[in-house]
């Protein structure tokens, strides 16, 4: 069976019953076991992976999750090499939709030493880090990020015109956060590493009075040997119309402040990396006005708000 689909096609969440289902709790509970038992006995008929169910667990009913074109490959959802693949705009057009995270077509089966990767993924985490500064550091880093000559959404095209891409951008969108949503980045690396993953983003234009909230599937093909772009193009998989705070990364933070608190070794890499992480994505809320807690506070009672003269701050 042959099966394709375009990256943000497929969406998935946790199930809910209606407001007005007169049920009591425990018929609730059995028909969502007898609904997860047909649920997994379709997926395996159909070969396709259970991490697809374990992922919309992890859900809420009132949100959405869309699959990157490498979950659906991964998980034997699509099953067919000539997917499609749209292509997103360039930043510079005239939208609200801030995707200058980069991305690319990835076609390299070799593996790699796992320092190429590490390095890919590390590069990728400082990226978007840059891009979530002030325009000033985050346009001198993206000038040495890109190869004299880059494949940019299609096209291929000089430094230089990369660099008035994302100068424009910049000034359109001058306060942003841009954070790799967790357990989505990969990399694949021969000679070259063709990175992949999901960002999310908050951006603001206080002189426009403008917001925008998304997320945005990309890759990129990066050279170890130079460790610049060669290669970049993304697509939008959501966006949230009207969002006034940056409840993603406020959710990014919860979720590495859960490795870094609850794991059971707190001296393993995966976990200093998780507390890392946090204090990074805390860091990039701060400068945007959010603070976790009031200096008073139990713990219980912390919460991400707008900054105040008794916030905690970093």
């Amino acid at each position: 069976m042959k099966r394709s689909a375009e990256a943000g096609s497929i969406g998935v969440h946790q199930a809910s019953f209606s407001d007005d289902a007169a049920l009591d709790s425990k018929t609730a509970v059995t028909t969502v076991q007898i609904m997860t038992g047909e649920i997994i006995g379709y997926l395996s008929d159909m070969g396709v992976s259970p991490n697809l169910l374990r992922l919309s667990l992890s859900i809420e009913s009132s949100d959405m999750r869309y699959l990157t074109t490498a979950e659906m490959r991964d998980w034997n959802i699509i099953t067919s090499n000539d997917t499609v693949t749209a292509q997103t705009v360039p930043s510079s057009e005239p939208v609200d939709k801030p995707v200058s995270s980069p991305s690319a077509k990835a076609g390299a089966t070799a593996t790699a030493p796992s320092t190429s990767r590490d390095n890919a993924l590390d590069f990728i985490r400082r990226y978007h880090e840059a891009w979530s500064r002030d325009n000033s550091t985050a346009l001198a880093f993206m000038r040495k990020a890109y190869e004299d000559q880059v494949t940019f959404y299609g096209r291929v095209v000089d430094r230089d015109a990369v660099m008035k891409d994302k100068a424009t951008f910049a000034l359109r969108w001058p306060e942003r956060i841009y954070s790799v949503k967790p357990g989505s980045e990969a990399a694949v690396c021969g000679e070259k590493c063709d990175v992949s993953g999901v960002i999310e983003w908050f951006a603001r234009s206080r002189e426009r009075g403008k917001t925008s909230s998304g997320m945005a599937e990309f890759a990129i093909v990066w050279n170890p040997a130079t460790s610049q772009i060669e290669s970049e193009n993304s697509k939008v998989l959501a966006t949230d119309r009207g969002a006034q705070a940056p409840e993603r990364i406020i959710s990014q933070w919860h979720v590495e402040n859960g490795e870094c608190r609850g794991s059971t070794n707190p001296d393993s890499p995966e976990t200093q990396t998780a507390c890392a992480r946090r204090e990074e994505i805390g860091a990039m809320l701060d400068t945007f006005g959010w603070c976790y807690g009031h200096k008073n506070d139990y713990g219980y009672q912390m919460k991400w708000h707008l900054c105040d003269a008794a916030s905690n701050r970093p």
